[in-house]
């Protein structure tokens, strides 16, 4: 019953993070498949942790998508206990993926590579929320960009998932890894994209005409019903 459970809850966070990525980004359908996407994930991460040594997995990726999730609900500039708390879990996560890398004896040398990426990526996080914490948050594309990247590694880890688990499945002609590729190629065209473009700008630009736009269209409203 609980494979059953992670397994639709990994097919939803699959769908609706494909959702996440299509639709325009700040509007309604993003911000709905964003939602839906973190339900999907609380549930898959809660059942995987109830496998067999899955539990670290399972944190890690719970990590991601809560700190993706927060940081948009959070204002500029703001932090608070839960960011020092998801530091402090990312640390862990990290010393455990390392600790389970070098004393691992029965593994496959392609799965170290992994869990060492892993618990690099980990590392890094950790980092980059101390440097948060010392500077009392992020602001402007920043903040985008932690929300982006780290929503993309979320959903990475069930793109692996469902990659390795359906292997099998794939035609010849296809590598079963195709769509972990797609995926670290998505990650990082939003990370250019954010970073390196006017695309935030012109976000900011957009969302900021359409408040205005339904301001103006409201007030006139008002004014006729006078």
């Amino acid at each position: 019953m609980m494979l059953t459970v992670h397994i639709i809850a990994g097919a939803f966070l699959l769908l609706f993070g494909i959702g996440a990525l299509s639709f325009a980004k700040g509007k309604t359908k993003h911000r709905w498949s964003g939602n839906l996407f973190f339900l999907s994930m609380l549930i898959m991460a809660g059942t995987a942790a109830s496998f067999n040594g899955g539990a670290t997995m399972a944190l890690l990726t719970f990590y991601y998508g809560t700190t993706a999730w927060a940081v948009v609900l959070r204002k500029e500039n703001t932090v608070g206990i839960f960011e020092a708390l998801s530091m402090c879990l990312i640390i862990y996560v990290s010393f455990s993926l390392f600790h389970f890398v070098y004393t691992a004896t029965d593994i496959p040398q392609t799965f170290k590579t992994i869990f060492t990426i892993h618990a690099s990526v980990a590392a890094l996080s950790a980092c980059l929320d101390l440097k948060m914490l010392l500077s009392g948050g992020l602001s402007g594309k920043h903040r985008i960009v932690r929300h982006t990247w780290r929503a993309c590694f979320a959903m990475l880890g069930a793109v692996m998932s469902f990659s390795s688990n359906t292997s099998d499945s794939w035609p010849d002609f296809i590598d079963s890894n195709a769509l972990i590729y797609l995926m670290i190629g998505v990650l990082f065209y939003w990370l250019i994209r954010v970073l390196f473009t006017n695309w935030y700008k012109q976000l900011t630009l957009s969302i900021g005409n359409s408040i205005l736009i339904k301001r103006l269209t409201e007030a006139r409203r008002l004014l006729y019903v006078k």
